[in-house]
């Protein structure tokens, strides 16, 4: 039996096993290049951002889309065509990126958080309507990791309280929820196209999609600088309401349409492997896989487990064990690792409460007075983010061209470690824990 790697053994991972994402093929390069040739003179918009917006409202069974420069300007304009103002609440939960909590500050609004489902990790339908008061505006529900959220349960809420669904969908392109597309799930959907993400533009850029033509129409004043500009109209430069430059280009456009093309089989192929690996990990001691409910997919951006040593009667931290794991598996090559350490309510921006200085948007007059934000409020959030190591983004391997063939080398660095040298491991996490004091 080898030795671990972290104690001079061998990698299990041979260096340069892995390819990154995204998976860029010589039609990807025709693409951006045709549209380098085509890219003067300058103009807005060019027909491959049209071409782009067309084709992801095609996908995803959607009336409108509009091509913005970020996932984070995409949810912004759900967020301000929403309504959102000083004073007014969104709902958000407490395990996501920033993102999906800043572009309600973008607004003036102030997020109000809500803690997660254990097993989806989106957010937890049966925790909403506590957080609901008088000044909410609108739910952001985040396909966490790739996996849609409850969204029956969710819209059926949102309908009582007279609220927006917003679907934050930056991570989870490809995936189904009941037959339908993610970007098709709330009143609104904002997606990334961010280089790491399953649907990319290389570098930077987002997708607003919805079927409501007046939440098309303010999406699409925000923007551009707040104007109306319609096809065959001479612009004005005349702004109705505040607004942003969250414009595109081409050379993005055209490698996401490219992309685009082949998002079905990336996504078949990221499901194959990560559905593999979990068949050749899910049984080995402390740790658990995660459980996909039945009526939907899990387009697999991260490829998240939770280290549970006390499951075995091991009586270790778990952040000592989970540490250890990442250290060793790490070692062996295997790219797990932990994503975000602290909850979003728990960042400082929330805990100073101070966006835009002076207090803003909390001290605002029109605020609910009192809103603070406490870490423990939210303990399936705490528990996710104590116990999860995750493997995936662009450097991860879960997506093509990477196979099944990587994912085994992956399962056989589990098994060695969690399996073979167990009581290494166990010693290891012991000795980390002791050094804590």
């Amino acid at each position: 039996m080898a030795d671990l790697a972290i104690k001079g053994g061998p990698k299990t991972v041979p260096d340069g096993a892995i390819q990154p994402w995204p998976w860029i093929t010589e039609e990807d390069k025709r693409a951006v290049m045709d549209a380098l040739e085509r890219a003067t003179p300058w103009r807005y918009p060019y027909e491959e951002i049209t071409a782009l917006e067309a084709e992801w409202a095609a996908f995803v069974g959607m009336k409108h889309a509009l091509a913005c420069n970020s996932g984070t300007a995409s949810l912004h304009m759900c967020v301000a065509a929403a309504g959102v103002g000083p004073g007014d609440e969104v709902l958000v939960p407490a395990f996501t990126f920033l993102a999906s909590a800043s572009c309600v500050l973008h607004s003036n609004g102030i997020p109000i958080f809500v803690d997660i489902e254990p097993e989806t990790c989106t957010i937890d339908p049966g925790k909403i309507e506590e957080r609901i008061t008088d000044r909410t505006k609108a739910i952001v529900a985040v396909d966490i990791h790739g996996v849609p959220c409850f969204y029956d349960e969710i819209h059926e809420i949102a309908a009582r309280h007279g609220l927006y669904v917003i679907e934050d969908g930056a991570q989870a392109h490809g995936s189904v929820y009941k037959g339908r597309q993610v970007g098709a799930l709330g009143h609104m959907a904002g997606c990334s196209l961010n280089g790491s993400k399953n649907l990319s533009a290389l570098a930077e850029g987002g997708l607003f999609t919805t079927d409501d033509d007046r939440l098309a129409e303010l999406a699409g004043r925000v923007r551009m600088f707040g104007e109306v500009v319609r096809p065959g109209e001479r612009r004005q430069y005349n702004a109705y309401m505040m607004g942003w430059n969250y414009r595109t280009d081409p050379l993005q456009a055209a490698f996401a349409r490219s992309q685009l093309r082949r998002l079905p089989e990336m996504t078949a192929a990221r499901q194959r492997n990560c559905e593999h690996l979990t068949a050749r990990i899910k049984d080995l001691p402390s740790i658990r896989v995660q459980q996909i409910p039945p009526d939907r997919t899990h387009s697999y951006f991260f490829y998240p487990f939770r280290v549970q040593p006390y499951k075995d009667g091991i009586d270790v931290p778990v952040w000592a064990f989970r540490d250890a794991l990442a250290e060793c598996l790490q070692a062996e090559g295997v790219p797990a690792q932990r994503w975000q350490p602290h909850l979003v309510p728990e960042q400082t921006l929330f805990q100073f409460r101070d966006a835009y200085g002076k207090g803003c948007p909390w001290s605002c007059p029109f605020a609910r007075p009192g809103i603070v934000y406490d870490g423990a409020e939210y303990p399936e959030a705490q528990r996710l983010v104590e116990e999860a190591l995750y493997i995936g983004h662009s450097t991860g391997g879960l997506g093509p061209p990477n196979d099944i063939q990587l994912m085994d080398l992956y399962a056989d660095a589990f098994e060695k470690v969690l399996a073979d040298h167990g009581d290494e491991l166990l010693a290891l996490a012991r000795e980390k824990a002791q050094a804590a004091g």
